[in-house]
């Protein structure tokens, strides 16, 4: 007789755990999805845009440079951190000095945001990394993300700068 009784308990037990629609089991599994969403970022946080132009005839006044260069930008809204590449070949000279201005829109000049000098590479041609966290004072969030900030990189013969790029997302 108890040869027959345990496995009719095991299978009422199977069955009723695999028909049970109770919330513990949903519970758990939608815990777990939640927490995998959190801990992935979201699709939106991040932007980035490569190749934006850099030249004379964006500085304000333009000037004559045949200099050019680019910049890949991009900006996570998770932690607030600009990312930034620039690339420059031909300038008149070494450069001196390289700035993040703002805000200001294309053809407006404005102050002095991030000074970049310290990472700049001074050869007429060249390239520098770097990250600047967009505090909300110095650079804010939404003034960036409207494209009113800008990059410029300066030389002896055009100290008021000689190619500049406007960062846009």
């Amino acid at each position: 007789m108890k040869q027959f009784l345990l496995p009719a308990v095991l299978s009422t037990l199977v069955f009723a755990a695999c028909n049970d629609s109770g919330s513990n089991t949903s519970a758990s599994s939608a815990d777990s999805s939640n927490m995998n969403m959190q801990e992935q970022p979201k699709a939106d946080a991040v932007m980035s845009k490569t190749g934006l132009p850099m030249s004379s005839s964006q500085e304000v006044p333009a000037n004559t440079s045949t200099g050019n260069g680019s910049m890949d930008v991009s900006y996570n809204k998770d932690n607030h951190l600009l990312k930034y590449t620039v690339t420059w070949s031909g300038l008149t000279d070494k450069p001196t000095m390289a700035h993040i201005h703002g805000p200001a829109a294309k053809g407006v000049n404005a102050g002095v945001r991030q000074d970049l000098t310290g990472v700049l590479v001074k050869e007429t041609s060249g390239s520098f990394s770097d990250s600047v966290l967009v505090d909300g004072n110095a650079i804010k969030e939404d003034s960036l993300l409207n494209g009113f900030y800008y990059i410029n990189i300066h030389t002896p013969k055009n100290p008021g700068g000689e190619i500049r790029g406007q960062i846009e997302f």
